[in-house]
């Protein structure tokens, strides 16, 4: 798990940096194609260990009520990286602001045609 929370944090560091490149920047497309290539390993190690894990150690109720606490979380989870939010404590504790800060700076961007 914890090799898990250092992929996902790598990933949030390069997408911040992304996040203020231009598409135009030579590093963006180098940067880019890592990014692919670290988040398709960090999945297929997600489904290899921990989703096989949490199959093996729930139920089918625990299995569906874990589903609708995803969906949930996602509705108010933030839509940008942050980097050293990796921890459910953190999260908690910073990720409604987060949340609520990005959406901000989201429809912003959109009102002024920056999407």
């Amino acid at each position: 798990m914890k090799d898990r929370l250092a992929e996902e944090r790598a990933a949030k560091e390069t997408l911040a940096a992304l996040d203020g490149t231009d598409t135009d920047d030579p590093a963006f497309m180098p940067r880019l194609r890592e990014l692919r290539k670290d988040v398709q390993e960090h999945a297929r190690a997600e489904e290899r260990y921990e989703f096989t894990h949490i199959r093996r150690s729930t139920n089918t109720a625990n299995l569906a009520a874990m589903a609708k606490a995803i969906k949930a979380a996602e509705a108010m989870a933030p839509t940008r990286p942050h980097p050293g939010v990796e921890s459910g404590a953190k999260n908690m504790a910073l990720g409604p602001v987060a949340a609520l800060m990005d959406r901000t700076k989201d429809t912003v961007r959109k009102a002024m045609g920056k999407d």
